[in-house]
């Protein structure tokens, strides 16, 4: 095979897999533009997977504090009145809640319960139980759910509403 307008010199040294001058290759501003860009999508992509992982940790989160939230109200809910009036918080205001010990194990104190009940009229009574933490970015957060019990429950209006 013979190269057309090149010296015969050049030809030896293209079939040898030698480059001749002004053939083939990339420039230094090319491959610098090249690493730049390279850098771009690897700080995009790395950025994206930390937020990503905020994002999935933030879900836990609310999702654990939701658990407490329910466990917390039903356990109220199979209480007694009598029960429920002796949970009850006078002037103290809220009280803390001790979470069980498999949780306390495996989330340490990361969480804080408080329960408040108060009467809202004579037979009925407010349930507020409340849960902080601090999120992964160490920000303070906190959620609640509000109940209300009647001294004969829900199923004693109903019957008797008739």
């Amino acid at each position: 095979m013979r190269f057309h307008n090149l010296p015969e010199s050049n030809d030896r040294l293209v079939r040898s897999g030698l480059f001749v001058k002004g053939e083939g290759g990339f420039t230094l501003v090319e491959v610098i533009m090249a690493l730049m860009v390279l850098g771009l999508v690897l700080v995009a992509a790395f950025s994206t997977v930390t937020q990503a992982l905020q994002t999935v940790e933030t879900s836990r989160d609310y999702a654990r504090v939701a658990q407490i939230l329910q466990s917390e109200m039903e356990d109220l809910r199979t209480m007694s009145w009598s029960a429920l009036e002796a949970q009850q918080t006078t002037d103290a205001g809220e009280v803390s809640i001790d979470l069980t010990t498999e949780f306390n194990d495996a989330f340490g104190a990361r969480y804080q319960a408080y329960r408040l009940i108060e009467d809202r009229h004579s037979n009925q009574k407010q349930a507020t139980i409340r849960v902080e933490w601090n999120d992964a970015r160490g920000n303070a957060r906190a959620k609640q759910t509000v109940s209300w019990f009647t001294e004969n429950g829900l199923h004693d209006y109903y019957y008797r509403s008739f």
